[in-house]
């Protein structure tokens, strides 16, 4: 983007945070059209521009005083500039510096050095197309500091985003290499896609972020409201996450290495029945039902495998045989420099994690490469690469049969092979976790060329304008081959193989026209303009065989089989795009900025594939006013307030279009296969965008001498028009069909703190606070009132009610466990059978239609997070504790029978249960069964966790010169060390997913030469 590329940078924070930080936007740019008459006796001076350090400074503002006449040092550090007798004192400024006056009078050459100014507020922060001082910025964007992750052992760079940017949710998987769910300011949408869009160094990027290296970011920015992402349009209604990689920034070549490695294990490990306690249990359920057994023989109430494993002493510990060593380590190295004519940045890197769950595995291998070559004064080119495969080759062992397993099963053979069946008396309870991975061999191999090539024009003449031409092309592809082998205990033909080859390419062309301007003293104007067009094209094929004569060869040859099957199929979506942005500046205080986007997407029905998406800001920086100057504590206060629309169109193509699908069946008395064409999709010509309307009312501020820095902001997002696959009449001939209806709304208030609590000559202690409450709800669905109520009726079915969140529980309410003294027992239940709340009073507790009620949500209400940083000389402590609080989920592993009949040989959570002799008012007995009423059971999710604590070490500069190096630095960490909770499963972050949160524990090194 034009702003990208001619920006100043606020290399003094980046400077500091390691030596090795690569500067991100290093640039040359025309500050004005001048207004200044310039003389014929005019006098060129040229100059450099240097930090206390002796390094040169690009991006540096050179302001001839009594003029609107400047420049900016280039990539060099260098500038040139025209004085004459009545002019000839500069202006020397740059953010995070003292601005100097230089007298340049008589001078031909003149080198100038500036002083760091402490706590600088304007740090380069990247909006879209370009880049302000975060001073100036007028929408809500939050910019992570990557200093604040680089001692972390983040193989992907959304961990860096977890409880660390107010607004934006990350959920973590717990699964290796892998990127959870994102959601920014709450989720919007009912059926189409929640997922914020990815920016990478300017360009669309539709890989995974879990194929970038960490190591090659300089800077990631959130953008959240609609001044700040309205540029991006159709895609932006989930915010969007601006990735911007590295660059050179010094003239000698410079090497860094960084290197990580470490172990991990489980965070927390569900408790299961324990052997006394399931021998406990399978006497009780026998109690319960009134089933003869023996205590004293165990023969009488556990299977004749569990018998002979009892008696033998062999007991399974589920989660350890389930398990493998976890293991983590990174190595990556690049080199990077700049000239006068070319600036570079290559890397390379290579990333593996082992989960804890058995062939559970991620490699990436990943390489970078920034270049741009300044061809004259007036031209450039560029491009930016990045090129990764990501490899998740094996079947990880089975975790959700793990809780059903007997302590007393058998999972091996003699031979070391895994059983069919743990426990062969009950095979269809008792799977072996471990079975399927043993005969499965899988290729899970995905591959990344993402280029974007640029071409950027001074126009000559023309000061302050600049075009720029980007050309991307991001080419995709994905192999997924698998064998199942033979089981040779059988004597069925159990092997099968198949491939799945996919590609993508996606190419986008913009161009993009940049003026900026001075008028007089007090006015200044940015304007941004901006057309492009966009095409995203896939197709896939599937063969796959069964009944191989022969399992050696497995998936590369499928012509042993004896039953085959293929399948093939593509898909394109092209789509054009035209922005307009204008920045507008009166005293430097009072900023405006109106954005408008028009874009149209093939996806949508020919009557509205064109949407416009325009978006306005107003900012005060308050602090520039005479009145607010007086107030002594205040060193910096802005107000910010914006209002416009982004769009969604997350969804696949060809919905609005009416299509058929194929079937084989069997055609007259020969029993030959036929090719049947049916219709599978109705057609709807009206389906248009989503759009999503939000208003932000934000406060920036500094005070106390810069010691507290703050953002606050209030937000109201209202989508409408949402696309939703809504269920229609089978008389129809379909089941569904895609159409725009209802609202939802999220309004919350975001609130981030950082503070230098302690500073002296030798130790600083400083905090970082982000908290976030957003409050999702439904505010319309069909419209419709078919019971007379009054009131717009809910979609029971699809647990979507007007006014409760998206993600809600709609369902009985807990009363507690009936006893053997009540009275009110109804028929058909017993003690120790779940008591429900009575809601409508009718003395009937379990009414579907009238007593079931909102018992939680599936999304937090709050989410916050805390980081201290303790500096002591060279050593540095980091502890960062992460929360979300105020959600439920569901967990039905509570109920006594999710894992089959307790008279089963089947395994429990042990969360207790009721008996005659322990009368629990919250668990029943184990007789009972929740499906008799058909409820859900609910635990809390809240949590708070100390996520990561790192203690690092920087290598004192005069070691470094003895060494001949730049950096060196050494560090310690623990990641996921504790959580606090009362969720029982393996983590609450994952409510859904039964594989388990790794507590890490790494060391790390950090070279420089």
């Amino acid at each position: 983007m034009i702003q990208e590329l001619k920006i100043k940078q606020n290399y003094s924070s980046i400077k500091k945070s390691i030596p090795s930080k690569i500067v991100f936007f290093l640039f040359t740019i025309i500050l004005s059209a001048s207004s200044f008459s310039q003389s014929n006796d005019g006098t060129t001076v040229t100059g450099t521009v240097t930090d206390s350090t002796g390094e040169l400074i690009p991006g540096v503002n050179i302001l001839l005083i009594g003029t609107n006449k400047g420049t900016y040092t280039d990539l060099d550090g260098a500038f040139m500039i025209e004085i004459s007798e009545n002019y000839s004192k500069l202006s020397v400024s740059y953010l995070g510096y003292k601005t100097q006056i230089v007298d340049a009078k008589n001078k031909k050459s003149i080198n100038i050095v500036i002083e760091a100014e402490e706590n600088s507020l304007d740090e380069i922060v990247v909006v879209g197309y370009g880049a302000q001082s975060k001073r100036n910025v007028t929408g809500a964007i939050s910019k992570i500091d990557m200093k604040d992750t680089e001692n972390l052992p983040n193989i992907n760079i959304t961990q860096a985003l977890r409880g660390r940017v107010a607004g934006v949710q990350f959920t973590d998987n717990g699964r290796p290499g892998q990127g959870g769910d994102i959601l920014v300011r709450g989720a919007g949408s009912l059926s189409a896609s929640n997922s914020p869009l990815i920016i990478l160094d300017g360009i669309f990027f539709n890989g995974g972020l879990a194929e970038i290296n960490p190591d090659d970011i300089a800077s990631m920015e959130i953008l959240k409201d609609a001044s700040a992402s309205a540029i991006y349009g159709s895609k932006a209604a989930n915010g969007v996450i601006l990735i911007t990689s590295k660059k050179g920034t010094t003239i000698k070549p410079r090497i860094n290495i960084s290197a990580f490695s470490g172990i991990s294990d489980y965070s927390f490990t569900p408790r299961l029945l324990s052997p006394d306690r399931y021998i406990e249990k399978s006497k009780e359920i026998r109690r319960q039902e009134g089933i003869d057994f023996d205590p004293n023989d165990i023969n009488t109430f556990l299977t004749q495998t569990e018998a002979e494993n009892f008696r033998n002493g062999n007991i399974i510990d589920p989660y350890g045989d389930i398990s493998q060593q976890g293991r983590i380590a990174s190595l990556s190295a690049s080199l990077s420099g700049r000239s006068e004519y070319i600036n570079y940045y290559i890397s390379g890197s290579y990333s593996n994690e082992n989960g804890l769950i058995d062939n559970d595995n991620f490699d990436r291998l990943a390489f970078k490469l920034n270049l741009e070559a300044k061809i004259n004064d007036w031209l450039k080119i560029g491009t930016n690469t990045l090129f990764s495969e990501t490899d998740e080759s094996g079947l990880a062992a089975n975790v959700s049969f793990i809780e059903r397993q007997s302590p007393f099963g058998t999972w091996f053979r003699e031979d070391g092979t895994p059983t069919q069946f743990t426990v062969p008396e009950d095979p269809g309870i008792s799977r072996n976790p471990l079975r399927a991975s043993f005969l499965r061999s899988e290729e899970d191999v995905k591959n990344n060329l993402f280029a974007n090539f640029y071409t950027i024009i001074d126009i000559p003449k023309v000061e302050g304008l600049t075009f720029r031409v980007n050309y991307s092309n991001n080419y995709r592809w994905i192999r997924e081959y698998q064998a199942n082998a033979q089981d040779i205990y059988l004597n069925t033909n159990t092997t099968s193989a198949s491939k799945r080859n996919w590609k993508a390419s996606d190419w986008v062309v913009e161009n993009i026209l940049n003026y900026k301007t001075k008028i007089g003293d007090d006015h200044s104007i940015d304007l941004t303009l901006l057309y492009g067009s966009n095409k995203n094209q896939i197709e896939s094929t599937i063969a796959s065989a069964e009944q191989l004569q022969s399992d050696l060869l497995g998936w590369n040859n499928l012509e042993l089989g004896t039953i085959f099957l293929s399948e093939s199929n593509a898909q394109e979506v092209s789509g054009t795009s035209s922005m307009a942005r204008l920045n507008y500046t009166y005293k430097n205080k009072y900023l405006a900025t109106l954005t408008t986007r028009r874009d149209g997407s093939s996806v949508f029905a020919a009557n509205n594939k064109f949407a416009t998406f325009p978006s306005a800001a107003l900012t005060w920086i308050a602090s520039e006013e005479t009145f607010i100057k007086k107030i002594k504590f205040i060193d910096f206060l802005k107000f910010r307030t914006s209002y416009g629309a982004v769009g969604n169109q997350a969804i696949s193509p060809y919905q609005s279009l009416s299509l058929s699908g194929t079937t084989n069946y069997v055609f007259g008395d020969g029993g030959n296969s036929s090719l049947g064409i049916f219709p599978s999709n109705i057609a709807n010509p009206d389906l248009k965008w989503e759009t999503t309307y939000m208003t932000n009312i934000g406060i920036d501020f500094s005070i106390l001498n810069k010691r507290i820095d703050g953002s606050i902001n209030l937000y109201d997002n209202s989508t409408r028009d949402l696309l939703v696959r809504r269920s229609i009449p089978v008389a129809t001939g379909y089941t569904s069909i895609w159409t725009n209806l209802g609202e939802v709304n999220n309004r919350g208030i975001e609130v981030s703190l950082s503070s230098t609590n302690i500073q002296t000559d030798k130790f600083t202690w400083n905090t970082n606070i982000v908290f976030s409450h957003n409050r999702n709800r439904i505010v319309s669905l069909y419209g419709a009132d078919l019971n007379g109520d009054g009131k717009e009726d809910d979609d029971i079915g699809n647990s979507w009610f007007i006014g409760q969140p998206i993600s809600t529980f709609y369902d009985f309410v807990f009363d507690g466990i009936y006893q053997t003294d009540d009275t009110d027992i109804p028929s058909g239940s017993q003690p120790g059978f779940v008591r429900f709340r009575d809601l409508n009073g009718d003395g009937d507790t379990e009414d579907a239609q009238n007593d079931r009620g909102f018992v939680g949500q599936g999304d937090p209400r709050y989410n916050w997070g805390v980081t201290n940083t303790f500096r002591y000389g060279n050593l540095e402590l980091s502890v960062f504790v992460n929360a979300m609080q105020g959600w439920e989920g569901r967990f039905n592993e509570l109920d006594p029978t999710h894992t089959g009949d307790p008279l089963r040989p089947v395994n429990m959570y042990d969360a207790g249960w009721w008996t005659e002799e322990n009368r629990s008012n919250t668990r029943p007995s184990l007789s009972y069964n929740r499906s008799t009423v058909g409820h859900s059971w609910y635990v809390s999710r809240d949590f708070i966790r100390i996520q990561d604590v790192s203690l690092a070490y920087t290598m004192p500069k005069s070691i470094l010169e003895k060494l001949k190096m730049s950096n060196m630095s050494l560090f310690v960490s623990g990641k996921n060390l504790a959580t606090f909770t009362d969720w029982l499963g393996p983590n609450p972050e994952a409510a859904s997913t039964s594989f388990p949160l790794a507590r890490s524990y790494n060391v790390g090194l950090k070279l420089g030469f």
